[in-house]
């Protein structure tokens, strides 16, 4: 009975230690693949940034085909649309480049903890990308570019 209970109790820690292990490496999974899917974000928004430096340089030909434009006013959108963009890609370098994929000397446990973390920054720069690229997306299409 008591090898029983002994095999018992060995068994479960070491079913919760493989469990542990396996939770801190799917976390650290979905990290990677929010990374990727803010990777390809990434190159829309600069895309579109490009589009926004042409238009900025091109604005005051536009006036011809927009003839009510206030021109200032457009530079000026032009002009906070590009800052939020290089801050957005700012945002991203310095994330990648402070980002540990491997667990390193950390436990399990602070292995989940670090990508757990690190899984809502990388979440929240994929929503400041979504957020840019709908109104960059937006104001071009107002110049149809």
């Amino acid at each position: 009975m008591k090898r029983i209970f002994l095999l018992a109790i060995i068994t479960a820690t070491w079913c919760m230690s493989c469990r542990q292990n396996a939770d801190y490496k799917s976390i650290r999974d979905e990290v990677v693949t929010i990374h990727d899917e803010v990777m390809l974000d990434a190159e829309l928004a600069y895309k579109n940034k490009r589009k926004l430096d042409t238009l900025a340089e091109n604005l005051d030909s536009l006036v011809k085909h927009y003839p009510g434009m206030d021109i200032i006013r457009e530079k000026d959108t032009i002009a906070q649309l590009q800052n939020k963009l290089s801050k957005a890609d700012d945002l991203m370098n310095d994330w990648m480049h402070q980002f540990e994929a491997d667990k390193g000397n950390k436990s399990d446990e602070q292995a989940a903890s670090y990508f757990t973390n690190e899984k809502l920054k990388i979440s929240s720069i994929d929503s400041t990308y979504a957020n840019l690229i709908k109104l960059s997306d937006a104001f071009l299409l107002k110049f149809k570019q």
